[in-house]
């Protein structure tokens, strides 16, 4: 930060001061260094806390995390997303977070941190569209503020998975990178040096409705052949229960436990179920191959619940991939996976709270 050391002496006395910091274990000293020896810190755990809230087809999932953004509870709610209006969809997000917040006792969240699933405008808390919610272009935010009193931060959900996979692996901080989520539905997080890149509509997340086939399976989005309808859970499982007996879903959004039962019969050999798997790993091809010939990014990453199949995609993904010429990137080296499902939304909205906290310190301590 080309700060001197007295200077960052002087403000980290101050955070350890009103209880931000607090000092942590001491390392050895390399020999032959001059000068103090240096001073380890850590965040204080209950400085303050935050909460998250992700808004998914028919389930509200919600978080309460402490300073150093360790998950102290978390709770799914179910709900037919759908069915709700405006205010019920603010009604459902505070009766989540209220809830969760009281399973560990302590503070009152200093901020809260929204993602909902779909295109949303974070600069004004608007959610703009979404295939999980019959409501259009609805402010969310300012309701949620007032009934909490605190700073909300909104966030498209692949937005938020990008976020959490920055802070999982270092190697997509550096440039633009694009992170694709892949679970009960098909989106992207773009980042730029780790931190989300400076878009207003959060369109640049819909990648799933990229059409690949015309006239081709219907989306959710009210399209045919887009990338989510031969890759996202809900169309795969749709696909397998035309061919084989398998138990009804709750508005065509098959549950966990639903989608694992659903790769155990393609591990088992069921030939119908593994085409659909193996068709799968080719329209994940075609996301990142659409993704690699637009942007040109350091590092492509590929994250979320899906991955629960990746072994079964693995072998018509891998081919697709080899069949992609840019001489500036090469996919099969440049893609990474990282491990985890929805709880990467959670983690990353409350990555995106406690920056809002943070800011409200730099601003304390300004004045």
């Amino acid at each position: 930060m080309g700060l001197s050391a007295a200077a960052v002496s002087t403000i980290t006395s101050e955070l350890i001061g009103n209880g931000v910091f607090v000092k942590a274990a001491d390392e050895p000293m390399a020999e032959n260094v001059r000068g103090r020896p240096p001073v380890n810190l850590q965040f204080k755990p209950d400085y303050a806390r935050v909460a998250a809230a992700s808004l998914r087809m028919n389930v509200v999932d919600a978080v309460v995390a402490d300073f150093t953004g360790c998950i102290l509870a978390r709770e799914q709610f179910p709900c037919l997303t759908r069915s709700l209006s405006g205010d019920e969809v603010i009604a459902q997000c505070a009766m989540a977070i209220d809830t969760v917040v009281a399973r560990a006792p302590g503070p009152p969240p200093s901020a809260i941190g929204l993602a909902v699933q779909g295109i949303i405008d974070p600069n004004v808390g608007r959610q703009v569209w979404s295939p999980i919610l019959s409501i259009r272009d609805t402010d969310l935010v300012s309701p949620l503020a007032d009934r909490f009193g605190i700073p909300i931060v909104m966030e498209n959900d692949a937005a938020a998975t990008a976020l959490a996979a920055a802070q999982l692996m270092p190697e997509l901080r550096q440039g633009l990178v694009g992170v694709l989520m892949v679970g009960h539905g098909v989106g992207m997080g773009l980042l730029v040096d780790g931190g989300p890149f400076p878009g207003t509509r959060g369109a640049s997340s819909e990648i799933g409705h990229v059409r690949r086939q015309p006239a081709g399976a219907q989306c959710r989005c009210g399209q045919r052949g887009c990338i989510e309808a031969y890759l996202a859970d809900y169309a795969l499982y749709r696909d397998a229960r035309t061919i084989a007996n398998l138990s009804m879903t709750s508005q065509q959004q098959p549950s966990e436990q639903q989608m694992i039962e659903l790769v155990k019969r393609a591990e088992a050999g069921e030939a119908h179920v593994v085409n659909l798997f193996r068709e799968a790993g080719v329209a994940l091809a075609d996301a990142v191959r659409v993704l690699a010939s637009v942007l040109l990014p350091n590092r492509i990453a590929i994250a979320g619940s899906a991955l629960r199949a990746l072994h079964l995609m693995r072998p018509t993904f891998e081919q697709g991939l080899q069949e992609f010429r840019i001489p500036a990137l090469e996919p099969a080296k440049d893609v990474v996976i990282v491990q985890g499902g929805t709880e990467l939304i959670v983690a990353g909205m409350v990555h995106l709270a406690l920056e809002r906290v943070d800011v409200s310190i730099a601003v304390d301590a300004s004045v």
